[in-house]
């Protein structure tokens, strides 16, 4: 599995309340997913702690997915000839 961090800035953007934080997540067979979550100000004021909260707050949800992108084939959605 591979996620990376592909959103990251204080939301909303008027008046901001906490952090947008996003990430990419790449299961072993190549499928993937985008996934994101609002961190407030008062659990991370910088933003590396949010990326760690919003990490711990969205692992088990993250992990249930890659555990069902990962039974499928990574042959669905695959170009054949005949």
């Amino acid at each position: 599995m591979k996620i990376v961090v592909s959103r990251l800035e204080q939301y909303p953007e008027d008046e901001p309340t906490g952090w947008a934080v996003g990430f990419n997540v790449v299961a072993g067979n190549g499928r993937s997913f985008y996934v994101d979550t609002v961190i407030s100000f008062d659990k991370a004021d910088k933003d590396e702690d949010a990326i760690a909260v919003a990490l711990q707050g969205l692992k088990k949800s993250i992990n249930s997915r890659v555990t069902a992108l990962n039974k499928k084939s990574a042959l669905i959605g695959s170009e054949v000839s005949l």
